[in-house]
């Protein structure tokens, strides 16, 4: 995707013009810092990370973690301003080699400590319900809280998405909120089912789209 020029990123609330550009690996710390705080009371995370104090700790070297992990694929988007970030893998694309799979846990485990057992819950579930066809997959669509509602989460999802349907793709995303699930259905996601994390976790919603 080249760099585009989103001028009507329509939301709920309003609109907001924005300039939306491919991440690089130098922007690993900017991705993680807009993640961490989009993400920071997400239903998810809370479950994740209960511990305040833990959660204020850990939570950017562990998006920034993660971003670091998605970045050389080369899906992973900014809004000029970097108050938005998408993160996308593309269809047919593996996160980890094995090597690169087992330094990824061995540093996880250094940064997450007493979180890594819930870490590997997470990941296990979502794994059960990921479809296994080619696929654009959204791991995080993130906005810094203060512009949320603004239509940042609209543009990135518009970019994509049109990419998608000329390359006749689907794509899948686990919304988290309510209020998540319907900005994905307004942009051609159905709700193909829900799941819950276990040991009391929130509910989740498996959002599939197909190309148009």
């Amino acid at each position: 995707m080249t760099t585009t020029t989103d001028t009507a990123a329509a939301s709920d609330t309003g609109t907001r013009a924005t300039t939306i550009r491919r991440a690089h690996t130098s922007d690993r710390t900017a991705v993680a810092a807009t993640v961490a705080a989009g993400f920071f009371d997400d239903p998810v995370t809370c479950w994740l990370l209960p511990d305040l104090g833990l959660r204020r700790a850990i939570i950017e070297p562990m998006f920034e973690l993660l971003a670091g992990a998605y970045l050389p694929h080369g899906e992973t988007y900014l809004s000029a301003d970097g108050n938005g970030v998408a993160v996308w893998l593309p269809p047919g694309a593996e996160l980890f080699t094995e090597e690169q799979a087992e330094a990824f846990g061995v540093a996880l485990e250094a940064i997450a400590g007493p979180a890594l057992p819930r870490l590997g819950m997470l990941e296990e579930t979502f794994a059960q319900h990921h479809p296994e066809t080619p696929l654009y997959y959204l791991q995080f669509l993130a906005t810094v809280p203060a512009f949320q509602g603004q239509g940042l989460g609209a543009g990135f999802l518009r970019t994509m998405l049109a990419r998608a349907d000329r390359e006749g793709m689907p794509a899948y995303h686990e919304a988290t909120t309510p209020r998540n699930r319907a900005l994905y259905e307004r942009h051609g996601y159905v709700t193909e089912g829900e799941f819950e994390l276990p040991d009391g976790g929130p509910p989740l919603w498996r959002m599939w789209r197909s190309p148009r």
